[in-house]
């Protein structure tokens, strides 16, 4: 400000005392050729400065939403994995639904470090709009530094010049022109170090700005670096607890089969122990064909029972809103198809799918054929253990509805939408028949050893349009 007020002071004595007379061009003249044009060019550059600042603090502040969504998903990563290690403690038929988690968990890893690629990306792009503006105030500072020193020789050769009276130039002119001509000179001279004075002051104020936005920049970038070095640190111990989560799952798996397996070979035993396996075999191939003709006849009437299942999802959805005041017990979770498990606390004896033992009958799934196929989840809590409907629905057939091919007791129900849900083997004593509302709060029957059975335990099935699905499909 001082040195802004004695160019002004030292303005003012040049008109009133004079320019002294020269004849030849003052030193350190040489001014661009269009000064205006000059300052222009200067003013763009400052706007384009504060332009730039302004794009950094934009990405800086994406940078901080990318953070946000980073760590939230590393957040939602964290408790996966944590759900993921409670389902591995638990029975090997869980197996399925943890391996579904470990996907899961698999494909948000996936996401997470595209996030942070993405953000490696950014911080690069960040990194170089620093560097050039750096560059630019290396630049623009040799520039500022030139037409500080050009004014000042401007203002040197100008204070020498008032030494000289007006009076003096006038009698030493060779002419009124001649005079004339100096003192128009002399004040052109003026108005151009007029110009570099608001230059120089233009670029002082753009070297302010990318002074500015380069220390934000900076620091922008550091805090941006430590939360990717911190979120890359996470993700790879996330990935280590994956990769022990999917050994583990694997040596579940492995240790499921061996039991499968042993399972397999002392239900071939007993049936061969027994004698006539060719007949028994026949017999229960007879008895599933059966059961595929009696479903698909079941599908054909499943139109004309929609009002009544609709009529047990009202009944459902009543009772599970007196359930949630409740204290929550073994039967609360459902699926989100809205079915419960038919048992309190069943012990699965074995899964859906191919299988070694002889007695189930040949199946094609999924378009592939399978010689022995078990259509559906045994599971086993004791004789007499109550069975409850799995969701909202009408009985559509009960007591022995495979006879003369099965004498085994079982309950079908119609759940609308092309689905039925089959539990089979209970105790010979009908507790529901045809045309019952049911809901998950409904006995249906106890568990048994009837039909072709080798122990007291419930055949639980579902039928989607005619062919048989997997039950752990619409479990919770």
């Amino acid at each position: 400000m001082r040195r802004r007020s004695r160019l002004s002071v030292t303005f003012v004595a040049l008109v009133i005392v004079g320019w002294s007379v020269v004849t030849t061009q003052p030193s350190g003249s040489a001014l661009a050729a269009d000064p205006e044009a000059e300052l222009a060019q200067t003013q763009q550059q400052l706007a384009d400065a504060q332009s730039a600042q302004q794009s950094l603090e934009a990405a800086a502040a994406r940078q901080r939403e990318q953070l946000a969504q980073l760590r939230s998903e590393s957040a939602r990563l964290e408790g996966r994995l944590n759900a993921a290690r409670v389902e591995l403690q638990a029975a090997t038929n869980e197996y399925e639904r943890v391996s579904a988690l470990l996907v899961e968990v698999g494909q948000q890893v996936i996401a997470v470090q595209a996030h942070l690629a993405e953000l490696r990306k950014q911080i690069d792009a960040l990194d170089a709009e620093l560097i050039a503006v750096a560059n630019d105030i290396v630049r623009r500072t040799a520039d500022l530094e030139q037409r500080e020193a050009l004014l000042e020789a401007h203002m040197r050769s100008a204070y020498e010049r008032t030494q000289t009276s007006i009076l003096e130039l006038l009698l030493s002119a060779d002419s009124l022109d001649t005079a004339t001509t100096q003192m128009g000179y002399l004040m052109t001279v003026a108005d151009e170090d007029r110009l570099l004075a608001d230059e120089i002051r233009s670029i002082r104020a753009e070297l302010e700005t990318h002074r500015a936005t380069l220390k934000e920049g900076r620091r922008a970038l550091a805090v941006t670096r430590r939360a990717a070095r911190a979120e890359e640190e996470t993700l790879k111990q996330r990935q280590a607890e994956l990769a022990a989560l999917e050994a583990e799952l694997a040596r579940l798996r492995a240790a499921a089969e061996i039991s499968e397996a042993e399972q397999e070979a002392a239900l071939n035993a007993a049936l061969a122990a027994q004698g006539n396996v060719e007949a028994s075999v026949a017999e229960n191939e007879q008895a599933a064909a059966a059961a595929a003709s009696l479903a698909s006849r079941l599908q054909q009437q499943a139109n004309t029972l929609a009002e009544a299942v609709a009529e047990a999802r009202r009944q459902q959805a009543e009772e599970a809103a007196r359930r949630a005041g409740a204290v929550p017990g073994a039967r609360d979770a459902t699926s989100n198809f809205g079915f419960r498990w038919p048992e309190a606390a069943p012990r699965i004896t074995q899964e859906f799918g191919p299988t070694a033992f002889r007695l189930e009958p040949p199946y094609n799934y999924g378009g592939t054929y399978y010689p022995n196929f078990h259509t559906g989840i045994d599971f086993a809590s004791g004789c007499g253990t109550p069975i409850y409907a799995a969701g909202a629905g009408v009985v559509v057939a009960s007591g022995q509805p495979l006879l003369p091919w099965d004498s085994a007791y079982g309950v079908i129900v119609e759940h609308g939408g092309g689905v039925q849900t089959w539990y089979w083997h209970m105790q010979p004593r009908v507790v529901v028949g045809p045309g019952t509302t049911v809901t998950s709060d409904t006995v249906i029957g106890f568990e048994g050893s009837t039909g072709m059975s080798t122990g007291c335990h419930v055949h639980f099935a579902v039928n989607q349009g005619g062919g048989w699905a997997n039950p752990r499909h619409y479990l919770p």
